[in-house]
């Protein structure tokens, strides 16, 4: 019952209200809106991190060029290059008698020579006893006792001598460089590494953002009081102060779970690659074994046969002895001397012929040897060898050079935010006024937006024609309240077409919000099919004109 009583005061005395809150000195023919005067909202941009600041890794491959390089494939090596022995023919002398002696008898010499000898010694005598003689024989030696030198001549015999005709030399024959093959290896390719990223990972979340806080406002009932007197139903509606809930937006953000990273592994491992070391090449190169040498060969000396006479024993002499020659003479010989006077008595000689002979002896003549010349072939210089170099012999092998190893570029993405525009309460209204306006714009207008088929976004045309047609309106007329009513054809089903409609009134309540419009002065309101201008309903055939008269946007004034 008291809530009764509550309520029948509340009409009450919003009815009074209502009565009393007219224009006052109204002009006949003019039309008024009434306005009471809104809350001042203002805009406020609130930023919402939807996604957070994290790591891109990119990897850049490691960069590989190909060089070429030489290698020795044969070593150098020397081979010997036989320089022959020099020959000159020389002549020489063989003896083929040897140098002798002969010995030439001088023979002795005979002389007769004159020789006195005393026949009569010379003597004295004594006169008183004379001295007493006697007649003595004597040899006297007619030639003397010599020798006499017999030759005996030198003794020869023939001989075979051997001589040399060409002497003993020397020839060399070169034994050539013995070679081999063998394997070598060289560094065929380089390895650099591998990255593997691990980008960064997210989870989805949500964030619930306040764009208006929760307010209330007077809104005005839509059917009259039951037990309205008065001929003017609006003079009968009662006033609700009705609460306002707070408007949320819901961004979509994401959350950082792990940050990008990555694995660098090397391309190549030794103990992956069979236990060989990795990128190595093998090629076979000829290598010398044995250096070139020399074999000295003897070439044997050729000689012939030459007679020869040879001295065996020299010449010698033989000495014979030839005897003297004597001859028996007859001499007187005092035998006693006188003893009392002595009386010289003179001695006498006697003259005879002696033949005298020298000895026999030999003169030495020399007999010189007897010589034959010959011709040979003598080595004035020895064989020697030559050293002949042989160069080494190189090879083109392609590598593959590591430039730069792979890495990772780090990028970082910034993070991502959205703007939220919320709604500020800055002052708050509830007063009333009547503002005059035009009588037109109480009326629904044209609003000549050419959609797209399906479609609730503006076009640039579209943005043009708001600016040029509702800016002026709502400039001429702050604090008025404007609804916008967006209207389809018949075509497609009634809910798609309601939906459709409710997108593109909000499309333009959007953008005038953008333009700085106070968002509680604005009104969208999309009814589909539901106002049709024409017969064109569901199961009518139309033509695309009539159609297109349905398919409108509107705009008006209206009471706030």
């Amino acid at each position: 019952m008291k809530k009764i009583i509550l309520l029948g005061f509340a009409l009450l005395v919003a009815q009074v209200t209502f009565a009393q809150d007219l224009p006052t000195n109204p002009e006949p023919g003019k039309c008024y809106v009434r306005c009471v005067t809104p809350d001042v909202w203002v805009n406020q941009t609130v930023t919402v991190q939807t996604s957070p600041a994290y790591k891109k890794l990119s990897v850049v491959p490691a960069q590989y060029t190909t060089e070429t390089v030489t290698v020795e494939s044969k070593a150098a090596a020397q081979n010997l290059e036989v320089i022959p022995a020099e020959y000159t023919n020389e002549s020489f002398s063989i003896v083929t008698k040897e140098a002798s002696q002969r010995l030439i008898t001088i023979p002795s010499e005979r002389n007769t020579t004159t020789e006195t000898v005393v026949t009569e010694d010379a003597s004295y005598s004594l006169r008183v006893i004379p001295a007493v003689y006697e007649n003595q024989s004597f040899e006297v030696v007619t030639q003397p006792a010599y020798q006499k030198i017999e030759t005996v001549p030198a003794v020869y015999e023939t001989r075979d001598v051997t001589i040399t005709t060409k002497e003993p030399s020397q020839r060399m024959e070169v034994i050539p460089a013995e070679f081999g093959t063998e394997t070598a290896t060289y560094n065929k390719r380089e390895y650099g590494s591998s990255i593997r990223t691990t980008p960064a990972s997210f989870t989805t979340d949500y964030e619930t953002v306040e764009v208006k806080p929760a307010t209330a406002r007077w809104e005005m009932s839509d059917t009259p009081a039951a037990d309205c007197a008065s001929s003017d139903p609006n003079d009968c509606r009662y006033w609700c102060y009705k609460g306002i809930p707070a408007e949320y937006t819901t961004v979509p953000v994401q959350r950082l779970s792990n940050d990008a990273s990555f694995v660098k592994t090397p391309d190549c491992v030794d103990a992956n690659n069979g236990g060989e070391p990795c990128g190595q090449g093998t090629y076979t190169r000829t290598v010398l074994v044995r250096p070139a040498s020399t074999r000295v060969i003897d070439i044997p000396g050729e000689s012939t046969t030459v007679q020869t006479t040879v001295m065996v024993t020299p010449p010698t002499t033989r000495v014979i002895d030839v005897p003297e020659v004597r001859k028996t003479m007859t001499k007187r010989v005092m035998v006693t001397p006188p003893t009392t006077e002595r009386i010289e008595i003179a001695g006498s000689s006697s003259t005879y012929k002696k033949t005298v002979y020298t000895n026999e002896t030999t003169r030495a003549e020399d007999i010189p040897s007897v010589s034959k010349t010959f011709s040979k072939r003598v080595m004035s210089t020895p064989p020697t060898t030559r050293a002949v170099d042989i160069p080494n012999q190189m090879k083109t092998l392609k590598v593959t050079k590591l430039v730069s190893d792979a890495r990772v570029e780090e990028v970082t993405v910034p993070s991502e935010t959205r703007t939220v525009t919320k709604e500020v309460l800055q002052t708050k209204g509830g007063l009333t006024t009547w503002t005059e306006v035009e009588c037109a714009l109480v009326e629904y207008q044209a609003l000549p937006i050419n959609w797209n088929l399906g479609s609730a976004t503006l076009t640039p045309q579209a943005k043009n024609i708001i600016d040029t047609r509702l800016m002026p309106v709502l400039a001429q007329n702050p604090g008025v309240k404007l609804e916008v009513a967006s209207h389809t054809d018949s075509r497609g089903g009634a809910t798609s077409n309601q939906d459709l409609s409710e997108r593109r009134a909000q499309a333009v309540v959007s953008y005038l919000q953008s333009k700085g419009i106070n968002g509680s002065l604005l009104v969208g309101n999309g009814f589909g099919e539901r106002k049709l201008t024409n017969r064109c309903k569901d199961g009518v055939s139309c033509t695309e004109r009539e159609h297109a008269t349905n398919r409108r946007t509107e705009f008006r004034l209206i009471n706030n």
